[in-house]
């Protein structure tokens, strides 16, 4: 039998002129002002006419960093908020806490769930007290001072979030001007309506002054 001799350098060398073929062709299609979308269909069009009706489309390959989860901390609202004194240490801790446990786009308080097929349960204070390691009594404190100072917030019983998650007045929520795990353009409609009118005019104790956030996502 006749061994197959590979030849790298030939191999590497029509990889680079396939690649500036490539580049070329982008450059020409490309011009100085790019294509348009009719001329993108058109194209598509060719390429499903050359390899006898298969569909094409333009898509961008995903990162492995696309699928790394994150929450956003609306760090102007949160400085603003600490340098006039509206949040506890505690409470600025515990807020960190539970940032891993929101829902994206509704900023649910949500159970850890392992299967992402599956919607989780809306986390209770007991649940949360367990995680993080503190009393129920102390999480459930927490939970409604930050209640009242419009920091968390409670749907009412019927509420039913974009991605259908029926909620009850046990259905907690965080601030999305705050903590916000969802595109800041495409925050949760009934999100929005829970804190509609939420730390739009902050007292603090001992002064007649009201305050705003300086930014506000909705």
């Amino acid at each position: 039998m006749t061994k197959k001799i590979i030849d790298f350098g030939q191999a590497e060398k029509k990889a680079k002129e396939r690649d500036s073929k490539i580049n070329s062709i982008y450059e020409k299609l490309e011009g100085s002002s790019g294509l348009s979308e009719e001329e993108r269909v058109i194209m598509l069009q060719v390429l499903s006419k050359m390899s006898g009706g298969e569909e094409y489309f333009i898509g961008k390959k995903k990162k492995p960093t696309d699928r790394v989860r994150f929450v956003q901390m609306i760090t102007e609202n949160i400085d603003y908020l600490c340098e006039i004194g509206y949040l506890t240490q505690p409470e600025k801790a515990f807020l960190f806490d539970i940032s891993r446990f929101l829902e994206f786009k509704s900023n649910v308080i949500v159970e850890k769930n392992k299967d992402d097929d599956i919607k989780p349960n809306t986390a209770s204070p007991s649940y949360l007290a367990k995680k993080l390691g503190k009393t129920r009594t102390s999480i459930s404190k927490m939970m409604n001072e930050l209640l009242e100072k419009g920091v968390l917030g409670v749907a009412e019983t019927g509420v039913i979030t974009e991605d259908g998650r029926a909620c009850s007045a046990r259905t907690w929520f965080v601030n999305p001007n705050i903590l916000c795990n969802s595109p800041k353009d495409d925050i949760d409609r009934a999100t929005q309506q829970i804190f509609s009118k939420a730390l739009r005019n902050i007292k603090i104790e001992g002064n007649k002054k009201k305050h705003k956030l300086p930014i506000y996502l909705f």
